[in-house]
């Protein structure tokens, strides 16, 4: 399924990229460039995933620490709870035996 979905993703590119030849021109303050218009549309696109995977850095930094923190508490809390049922169960076998 994963090969048919990339196959298709692939085909499509090429599509896109054989009907979207015409050249153009990028001019950014002093800099300026001549490709074609998907070339521009796939760097604009990528351009965009990179700065939105950097703006959501530190939310992705803090949810892992927040996540490893919460694990850390949840391995203290079992060991304790386990440590409270050993200390109980003993009483509850000698409260048995007195029966």
């Amino acid at each position: 399924m994963r090969n048919i979905i990339l196959t298709i993703l692939i085909i499509l590119s090429a599509v896109f990229t054989l009907q979207n030849m015409h050249p153009v021109e990028l001019v950014f303050i002093i800099w300026s460039i001549h490709t074609t218009t998907a070339l521009a549309i796939i760097l604009a696109l990528i351009l965009g995933l990179l700065i939105g995977l950097f703006i959501a850095m530190p939310a992705i930094l803090r949810n892992k620490r927040i996540a490893k923190q919460s694990k850390q508490e949840l391995t203290a809390l079992e060991g304790a709870l386990s440590h409270q049922y050993a200390s109980i169960k003993p009483d509850s076998e000698a409260e048995k035996a007195m029966d």
